[in-house]
């Protein structure tokens, strides 16, 4: 079978949507002719036994919907299937069903329902009037919103298949689309990332605003005894963070093994309702507990493995972290337990989950 994934990041890139398609691919690529069309400024070239094209698009959300389908219309072959997305999936799905072809549309990011995923506020209560959270900007910029929105939303509702990674997206789609949607765990790759050490510091991926690095920062003040890692962007507001004394600042990394070889504890503090954060898992299948709030996603991800706890509440936060120092039995536990519970995200158990429903509903063996 031919398998076409368009999307406007691949390799290009990457972030925790990338690299899970990237893992997936990988595996499909054993058995299938497997191609992918990005942006980017290599042309085409073979990456891992996928046949890469990148395309000289622009990198804006306008452009991708405006021009996405002259790339595609170039590709010299069609595809059997089309896998697609984030902000490349509407101009696909339409160009595939435009050619009777079946297209899967993977739902990773809230940038479907808003650009600025929702200000951090509850995901559920947005009146599409962007000039509430945007102000002028939001009101200037409001008809073009308007117009990527309502591509997003057909999109999902003639979309042949649509997957979400936690059945809390699996709302948000619902919420904002009246699509109902399938649910398949994260394709995670649990080996490639498993570190070869286990160390004694508390880990925190992302360090941006959105992802909870203000409370962080809080508890690296009130736990001054206490070794903080931070990898991965850091946000600009919070530059000073990875000077303090005891904050180790990785910066950001190819290969996250490195980072959880360091960590003792996972920090997942969003201060908004995370669609699948991959990291719990990755981390957990190492047998690093999680601290994770108590909303959306992240609550889902860490299943009953992980500690989950209000953001607003950071005394809870540190009682539980020096729980974890402080009490080896229960820490036994509770690695124990996120290693059982990882199993849940083996990329065999998501191949599994998706070949069933790619033959049910479009008569494909993956």
């Amino acid at each position: 079978m031919r398998i076409l994934f368009s999307a406007q990041f691949f390799l290009n890139q990457v972030g925790g949507a990338e690299i899970s398609l990237q893992t997936l691919l990988k595996r499909l690529a054993k058995r299938h002719e497997v191609h992918v069309l990005s942006t980017g400024t290599k042309g085409t070239y073979l990456w891992e036994g996928i046949t890469v094209h990148e395309v000289l698009c622009p990198n804006n959300i306008l452009y991708i919907n405006l021009l996405w389908s002259i790339y595609l219309n170039r590709l010299e072959f069609k595809p059997d299937l089309v896998i697609t997305q984030i902000n490349a999936a509407a101009p696909t799905i339409f160009w595939a069903k435009g050619r009777g072809i079946p297209c899967l549309f993977y739902v990773r990011s809230f940038e479907h329902f808003c650009l600025d995923s929702f200000k951090h506020k509850n995901v559920f209560e947005c009146d599409r009037r962007c000039s509430h959270c945007e102000g002028a900007k939001g009101l200037i910029l409001q008809p073009a919103y308007g117009l990527i929105y309502s591509r997003n939303k057909k999109a999902l509702q003639e979309a042949d298949l649509v997957v979400a990674q936690t059945t809390f997206m699996q709302d948000v789609v619902q919420h904002y689309s009246g699509r109902k949607c399938d649910v398949v765990p994260n394709p995670i790759d649990l080996a490639s990332v498993a570190a070869e050490k286990s160390g004694d510091d508390i880990l925190f991926v992302k360090p941006l605003k959105h992802k909870g690095v203000a409370l962080v920062a809080e508890l690296a003040k009130r736990l001054p005894k206490r070794t903080f890692v931070l990898a991965g962007e850091l946000d600009p507001d919070y530059q000073w963070l990875a000077k303090e004394p005891n904050v180790n600042y990785l910066g950001i990394l190819n290969d996250m093994r490195a980072a959880y070889g360091k960590a003792r504890i996972l920090l997942v503090p969003s201060d908004m309702a995370d669609s699948s954060p991959r990291v719990i898992a990755e981390a957990m299948s190492n047998g690093i507990p999680c601290i994770t709030s108590d909303e959306g996603g992240a609550a889902e991800m860490g299943g009953d493995a992980a500690v989950k706890l209000p953001v607003s509440q950071p005394e809870s936060w540190v009682n539980e972290i020096e729980r974890l120092y402080t009490n080896e039995e229960y820490y036994r536990g509770k690695s124990a337990k996120s290693r059982e519970h990882a199993k849940t995200f083996t990329l065999e158990t998501s191949l599994k989950r998706l070949d069933k429903l790619v033959q049910e509903k479009l008569g494909l063996k993956l």
